[in-house]
């Protein structure tokens, strides 16, 4: 993006960027904190192993819940596709961020475009698997928005895909950045789950029941699946919104409006103009 805005425009991008940063190093620590390591400590790779290691975890409170949830991974039906789902995802978030960095762009230019194309790969599997995924779950809500993240990122990759084959480096850098915000929907699922299991836990009432020891399995995987659920909408709502406001202000549409009204008076009756306009069906005509 060229920048044409004033040094101090310039610090606030940085400002802003050092956020950015900061934030998606907190969210590398969650997607690993809350799935990555439990994956490989359950080793997913051996469904035999995974599967007797769920079984023989906590079974109270929530972990019941999540000991139902967890087993569904492992069935006949979604194994075939969660298994290369939990390797892309592995890659990509062990790899992505190289991508952002500039001095690797600029000075290992095979290197950027090789890993590109092996994550630009990576994601078409993730989405194809996710699609599956998605259409095994019972949960319509998952479902919808697995379908909603499929249809953005497939289309992101596209459109980055296609300026990078035209050396278009602008629109391409455009359309990963949005791509690497909208990605960021998986680890921001673990995020907002971590947070309703603890307002949960700690008992703030509203948004689900409170369950005793009482309580059976069923209940216990209906609450779970709730928070699934919840987790799920704001996860997408928070990476959408905050992908687009990033890509706002480098555009500069979030800086300090360029003020027209002196100009405005300066030229005529402000109230004439305006009942110009609104009697114009185009708005205002400029000479």
């Amino acid at each position: 993006f060229q920048s044409t805005t004033a040094t101090t425009t310039s610090a606030k991008m940085k400002t802003r960027d050092k956020i950015v940063v900061v934030w998606f190093s907190f969210l590398y620590v969650v997607i690993w904190a809350y799935s990555l390591a439990n994956l490989f400590e359950t080793r997913f790779w051996d469904k035999r192993y995974a599967l007797s290691n769920i079984m023989e975890g906590p079974h109270e409170g929530l972990g019941r819940g999540f000991t139902k949830i967890g087993k569904s991974h492992y069935s006949n039906l979604r194994y075939i596709w969660f298994l290369p789902h939990v390797l892309g995802a592995i890659f990509w978030w062990n790899l992505y961020f190289l991508q952002l960095i500039p001095k690797i762009r600029h000075n290992y230019k095979p290197f950027h475009r090789m890993l590109g194309r092996f994550l630009m790969t990576i994601l078409l599997i993730q989405n194809v698997t996710g699609f599956a995924l998605a259409s095994t779950s019972d949960s319509n809500i998952i479902m919808m928005v697995s379908y909603m993240l499929n249809a953005a990122t497939i289309f992101c990759i596209v459109q980055a895909w296609r300026f990078a084959y035209w050396r278009d480096i602008p629109q391409h850098k455009y359309w990963v950045l949005r791509l690497v915000g909208y990605m960021h929907t998986i680890s921001l699922q673990r995020f907002f789950l971590a947070i309703l299991i603890m307002s949960h836990s700690m008992g703030w009432d509203g948004l689900y029941p409170q369950l005793d020891e009482t309580a059976s399995d069923e209940e216990w995987t209906q609450l779970v699946k709730g928070m699934f659920d919840d987790s799920f909408v704001l996860c997408i709502l928070f990476a959408i919104l905050t992908t687009e406001w990033y890509l706002a202000a480098e555009e500069g549409k979030m800086e300090t409006p360029i003020n027209n009204r002196k100009k405005l008076d300066s030229n005529g009756d402000p109230n004439e103009t305006s009942s110009l306009v609104a009697a114009s069906p185009y708005g205002a005509i400029s000479a």
